[in-house]
């Protein structure tokens, strides 16, 4: 019998930098977009975790832009706080996401990049 006792928090493969350095650009992406993950993709290019996660925020910041772009253009400006809430919302997912260590996908981004 084991004498340690259980632990309640989350047990990842990846070191607390690596998920500090993603949670935080996962919440830059909120007022940066797709600069926050190239940015961060070029930083820390050694880093695998926030390479996985920087591709992920540009593929978001990517469909992000398309969607913007896509709906000024049809319906005018009604649903740009939609988006961009939408935006926050996916990006603090994140953000909580990697700060823990867990892989996060956004559901309905563009796979641009793999």
């Amino acid at each position: 019998m084991s004498s340690t006792p259980a632990s309640n928090t989350h047990s990842s493969s990846q070191s607390r930098d690596s998920q500090n350095s993603a949670m935080v650009m996962w919440l830059t992406s909120i007022v940066f977009g797709i600069f926050s993950g190239l940015l961060f993709s070029f930083m820390l290019r050694s880093d695998a975790y926030v390479q996985s996660q920087a591709k992920e925020a540009i593929n978001w910041g990517v469909t992000m832009l398309v969607l913007a772009i896509g709906v000024l253009s049809i319906l005018g400006s009604q649903l740009l706080p939609l988006i961009l809430l939408l935006n926050m919302l996916f990006a603090l997912m994140g953000a909580i996401a990697t700060s823990v260590g867990a892989n996060f996908n956004v559901p309905m981004s563009l796979r641009l990049l793999k």
